[in-house]
């Protein structure tokens, strides 16, 4: 019996997370080492924890618990989960100042969309999407310090002027970009910061990291 809810288990890891333990854990506020062991049959979820599942994601826990339900319902009809995409939190900041340093890339957490929102409202497929934090002030007023923006990371040719995250040798800049032949033109919104030049043919790796669609930020 343990090794078939812990089969059913892996089932809905693998429908919501794609089977990436560590993400779903991150997603559903469990260690991934309890995850780990929940797959692997050497524990068992609390109630608790179910019902979150079920408020969040609409798992159907009469499946998930009885195995009396195919596999194909393991998500209650109920949920619109197949148009979820989650998008990471990055542990870094984009200096919207003269830069910072990136300290790491790690997940700090997970962002839940609509496909149809993304594909409507920001024109995304939402596959290569991530969130960082603005730090400084040289966006303003687009960004305020401590803004997060969801970046589409497939962007990385400038088509035209939009802002980029981009990387320098100061660090992550969030800053407005044109591409005027094979050289970067970038600037800042507010006026009191200087703007330059990026000379493509001396940059060895392409410096934009994607482009800023969209803007979180508490009111």
């Amino acid at each position: 019996m343990a090794n078939a809810f812990a089969h059913r288990f892996q089932l809905i890891v693998d429908r919501l997370a794609k089977g990436n333990k560590k993400q779903f854990a991150e997603m559903t506020g469990k260690s991934a080492s309890h995850i780990y062991k929940i797959c692997r049959g050497t524990s068992r979820p609390s109630m608790t924890y179910l019902e979150s599942l079920y408020d969040e994601f609409r798992v159907d826990l009469n499946w998930l618990l009885t195995g009396d339900q195919n596999d194909s319902g393991q998500i209650s009809d109920t949920t619109e989960s197949k148009e979820i995409v989650f998008a990471p939190m990055f542990d870094v900041q984009a200096s919207a100042g003269m830069g910072s340093v990136v300290q790491g890339e790690e997940v700090s957490e997970y962002f839940a969309f609509n496909k149809t929102f993304l594909s409507r409202q920001l024109g995304v497929s939402g596959e290569s999407l991530a969130f960082v934090t603005i730090s400084g002030d040289s966006m303003l007023p687009t960004f305020q310090d401590g803004d997060q923006v969801l970046v589409d990371l497939s962007r990385r040719s400038v088509q035209c002027e939009a802002v980029y995250l981009i990387q320098t040798e100061d660090g992550l800049m969030a800053k407005r970009v044109k591409q005027v032949q094979h050289e970067l033109k970038i600037t800042s919104d507010n006026l009191e910061y200087p703007c330059w030049n990026m000379d493509l043919k001396k940059v060895e790796e392409n410096p934009v990291v994607g482009k800023v669609i969209w803007c979180a930020r508490a009111v």
